[in-house]
């Protein structure tokens, strides 16, 4: 009877370490996911803001550029179209490039965070 006991024991033993290897993993599997979650979601906030503040750095560009161009042409107006036809052409060549220019570098950057450890 007590060699029964014996592996009894030996396979609770083994079970018990069976468990806690399991919840060690599932729990590093649980931290590493948090971390690079983490990681993307700040990697967007940042580029969020960082893309705000481009934006409003632009529109006082384009508003002092077409005011210089209405000032020569005597016409504010006139400044205004032509800044506002020069961005309706970046934006259809964007918009025709999106793929290559936008859709697939931000797949790789998120890819990228969280398949490869840095």
């Amino acid at each position: 009877m007590e060699i029964y006991d014996d592996i009894k024991e030996k396979t609770g033993d083994i079970f018990d370490d069976l468990t806690n290897h399991l919840e060690a993993r599932w729990n590093l599997g649980v931290l590493n996911a948090a971390e690079k979650t983490a990681e993307a979601v700040s990697s967007a906030a940042s580029a969020i803001i960082i893309g705000v503040i481009t934006i409003f750095v632009l529109f006082f560009l384009s508003l002092g550029l077409a005011w210089i161009i209405g000032q020569s042409l005597n016409n504010l107006a006139y400044g205004l179209f032509i800044v506002a036809g020069f961005y309706a052409i970046v934006g259809f060549i964007v918009y025709a490039l999106r793929d290559t220019f936008i859709k697939i570098p931000v797949i790789n950057s998120l890819i990228h965070k969280f398949y490869y450890e840095d």
